[in-house]
């Protein structure tokens, strides 16, 4: 077996396709539970690249973090699908008076 330093490939980001399981979460940490769990039982992803000496992990924290863009992507295609979002943006629009974006938090 060649060295995991000189293992091809093995920083590639692999391409991943929500599924029933993911999509179910209901928080963020589910969702990065999940995740992890999908990841560190992908044989080949394990069989290329090295395990941390310490947490075992075969993954990196850039992969954390697109798990986190992912999850916030998903959550805001869900609201978007469902009609929550347009409302939510009527509603804030009507309370600040229309001056600034629904976003910002007033004190």
């Amino acid at each position: 077996m060649k060295k995991p330093a000189l293992r091809e490939r093995r920083s590639s980001l692999k391409d991943f396709q929500e599924t029933k399981w993911t999509k179910s979460s209901k928080t963020v940490g589910e969702y990065i539970f999940r995740r992890l769990s999908l990841d560190q039982s992908d044989k080949e992803l394990s069989r290329i690249r090295p395990r941390h000496h310490l947490s075992k992990l075969i993954i990196s924290s850039k992969e954390i973090d697109i798990y986190v863009k992912d999850y916030l992507r998903m959550m805001d295609n869900r609201t978007k699908s469902t009609g929550e979002y347009m409302s939510g943006v009527k509603r804030a629009k009507s309370n600040s008076g229309g001056t600034q974006p629904h976003y910002v938090i007033h004190s």
